[in-house]
C-alpha cells in the first residue's frame, strides 16, 4: 500500500511491530498520519511523530475522525469495519488480516498485503533502526540456550519483539 504525500492515512495497530514500520514508511512518503491504538497506549503513540493519536477503543473518538484517504490495518474485525466509515469515497483500505467482509459494496480500493522478500527495504529498515529513526519494541532478551523460553513468550503474542543473542 503506497500513500501519497498530503494523504491522511490512519494505522490501526500503531504501537505494534508491524503498525510502527506502517507509520515510518508512510511518513516518509509525505502522508499526514493518525495512529489508531487502544486508549491505554496513546501516550506509547504520541512517541511515533504522528499527528495524532486516537483510540480505537472509543466510539466517540473514531466518530470524530475527518474522512480518510487511506487505512493501513493490522487489527481487524470490527475495528477495520468502523474504520471503513471513515474512509472517504475511493478511498484506500490495505489490511495485512484479510480482506474485512465490511468492504463489500464499498466504493473503496481494499488491498491484502501479504509479504514478499524485499532485501532492499530490509536493509533501508535495518539502517533506519539503526539510526533510531525507527523503533521496535524488544520485551526481552534471551540467550541462545534459552530458546525454549522465548518461543513460549514470542508465541504469546503483545508482548514486543523476542531476542535471541548467540
Amino acid at each position: 500500500m503506497q500513500s501519497k504525500r498530503g494523504d491522511l492515512l490512519l494505522v490501526a495497530g500503531a504501537v505494534g511491530a508491524i503498525g510502527r514500520v506502517a507509520v515510518y514508511a508512510a511518513r516518509l512518503s509525505g502522508a499526514r498520519v493518525i495512529a489508531g491504538v487502544r486508549a491505554t497506549q496513546k501516550r506509547a503513540a504520541s512517541e511515533l511523530d504522528v499527528e495524532q493519536a486516537v483510540a480505537l477503543d472509543d466510539d466517540g473518538e473514531i466518530a470524530k475522525l475527518p474522512p480518510l484517504d487511506a487505512v493501513a490495518d493490522t487489527v481487524g474485525g470490527e475495528i477495520a469495519a468502523k474504520l471503513l466509515r471513515r474512509l472517504r469515497k475511493g478511498g484506500v483500505f490495505g489490511s495485512v488480516v484479510g480482506d474485512p467482509p465490511a468492504a463489500k459494496g464499498r466504493d473503496a480500493v481494499v488491498r491484502s498485503i501479504r509479504t514478499h522478500p524485499d532485501p532492499k527495504r530490509l536493509g533501508e529498515l535495518a539502517q533506519a533502526m539503526a539510526r533510531g529513526e525507527l523503533r521496535l519494541p524488544i520485551a526481552r532478551r534471551f540467550p541462545l540456550a534459552q530458546a525454549a523460553e522465548a518461543v513460549k513468550l514470542a508465541s504469546r503474542g503483545g508482548t514486543g519483539k523476542v531476542v535471541l543473542t548467540p
